[in-house]
């Protein structure tokens, strides 16, 4: 896999979880913490051709 494919889902990654440990609303959090799974599902093949 190459850095150039990863730096997307690294970024939303990062902002999301930016997002989660500033935000004291446990919804923003939770929604935060389903982004940066979905990011993360995206990148893995196994999990890619279900999503």
């Amino acid at each position: 896999m190459d850095v150039s494919k990863l730096m997307p889902a690294a970024i939303a990654a990062g902002i999301a979880f930016a997002v989660a440990k500033f935000v004291p609303n446990p919804m923003v959090k939770a929604a935060a913490y389903g982004v940066i799974g979905v990011a993360i599902a995206k990148q893995l093949p196994v999990v890619k051709n279900g999503l």
